[in-house]
């Protein structure tokens, strides 16, 4: 568990590396539930939280985060791994729109697929989702509500419509 200024953020761990985490919710107790609810069991070590917490703060805070996050990529297609790569690499401040993230990975005109592997990210603020937004300019779902991607958007400076 990590508390960022949007609230508690859950991380899943396996062998493998971190397998998921939830969106910031409003309670300690809601994130936990929703860990038990994808089958988490026992707390993180902190070799496995390593610097999750730092990362998670700072992209929540709108600042430059180290990402040395080992991630499980089992049951990811190789299309939504290169989805969520490219995602990665957009740089904190800057967007991409789903056609752009589409012609990125060598799919173009596969914009509501790249917003299908956004919707289903298991890995939200790591694979920075938020910075996926629709072709003019305009915000398009995210898990935690419009208010919290514009709000993610605004802490890196970005100006974003609804």
């Amino acid at each position: 568990m990590v508390e960022t200024k949007l609230g508690w953020v859950g991380l899943a761990f396996s062998d493998e590396g971190l397998r998921m985490t939830t969106l910031p919710r409003k309670t300690r107790d809601a994130a936990i539930w929703e860990l038990a609810e994808l089958g988490a069991t026992e707390p993180a070590t902190p070799e496995e939280l390593g610097d999750l917490p730092e990362t998670l703060t700072a992209v929540v805070d709108g600042r430059p985060a180290p990402n040395g996050a080992r991630l499980d990529w089992t049951g990811i297609t190789p299309f939504r791994r290169a989805v969520m790569e490219a995602c990665m690499a957009i740089p904190p401040g800057q967007t991409e729109s789903y056609g752009g993230l589409a012609e990125r990975v060598g799919r173009p005109g596969a914009a509501r697929a790249v917003g299908r592997v956004m919707a289903t990210n298991p890995f939200p603020l790591i694979v920075p989702c938020h910075r996926v937004i629709g072709s003019t300019g305009g915000l398009h779902g995210y898990g935690g509500g419009l208010d919290m991607k514009a709000a993610l958007l605004q802490a890196e400076g970005v100006r974003a419509t609804r």
